[in-house]
């Protein structure tokens, strides 16, 4: 039985469900991993919510690749750092490594049920060094719902490792 609450339990779950995302080893056998990605979607919706913290935020140089999705915005944190992507098409621009010891970031959240018909294309434009993961959010200090972000996936191999 999976232990959903905000805090370790969910945690240990994201990490295990981000490994997987990651095509790393990992215990779990992949009906567990889809299990448990199946009890996450039916309690938080997280294939209807990305969070933003870089181009793909309005205003942004490379927001019209999500602004036919329509939805919502709202402003919400995370936890992680800030790189840079260090080579490909995004060389340069702001990469996300998630750090659940890490201070809050603000980010921005879209929310939009036509997100999950559109994850194919968003992440074939953010391409291979970006990775697609789940992530715990928060507002105000508080457990505020899971999302997918786009992370730097050469740093989070080395963070899951």
């Amino acid at each position: 039985m999976l232990q959903l609450e905000s805090g370790d339990g969910l945690q240990a779950v994201l990490a295990r469900l981000n490994r997987g995302r990651l095509s790393l080893p990992d215990t779990w056998e992949t009906a567990g991993l889809a299990a448990a990605e199946e009890t996450l979607e039916a309690l938080f919706r997280p294939s209807e919510k990305l969070a933003v913290y870089g181009t793909l935020a309005p205003g942004k140089v490379n927001h019209h690749h999500i602004a036919d999705l329509g939805g919502n915005w709202a402003d919400t944190a995370l936890r992680g750092t800030l790189g840079q992507v260090p080579q490909g098409i995004h060389q340069g621009l702001p990469g996300l490594c998630l750090d659940p010891a890490a201070a809050p970031m603000p980010v921005k959240l879209l929310v939009s049920v036509r997100l999950a018909a559109a994850w194919a294309r968003l992440d074939a434009f953010e391409g291979e060094e970006m990775q697609r993961l789940l992530v715990p959010l928060e507002r105000d200090g508080a457990f505020a719902g899971l999302a997918n972000i786009y992370s730097l996936r050469r740093s989070m191999i080395a963070a899951l490792t």
